[in-house]
């Protein structure tokens, strides 16, 4: 059951509005994107490949952090192997709070 009360203290209502021109600058670049977790103090998403002319995944956060209104415009990116499954994440800041793009490497 989904609680209004939640809200309060969340950027749940903040990343609902900004979620459609997120998917939307990932589709421009060859990627789709999920949505997963609560959304309660920061955008968890993944991201996959959608077609044989993608950007890499470095540009596409670069992207994204370009639409999450960052004035640093940065990102920051796990180790290889420090998440299961060959998974990357990319930290992307955007005021008070950010995004993690879970992207699995390729050749897992």
């Amino acid at each position: 059951m989904f609680d209004l009360e939640k809200l309060k203290d969340n950027n749940a209502i903040f990343w609902i509005f900004r979620f459609p021109e997120l998917r939307e600058t990932a589709a421009a670049c060859g990627w789709a994107l999920g949505v997963h977790g609560s959304v309660t103090h920061d955008l968890d998403l993944m991201a996959m490949p959608w077609v044989e002319e993608h950007v890499t995944a470095d540009e596409l956060a670069q992207r994204l952090a370009d639409v999450a209104d960052n004035q640093h415009r940065e990102y920051f990116k796990s180790k290889p192997g420090e998440k299961p499954n060959n998974r990357i994440v990319y930290t992307i800041l955007a005021g008070q709070t950010y995004i993690d793009m879970n992207v699995i490497e390729q050749g897992y």
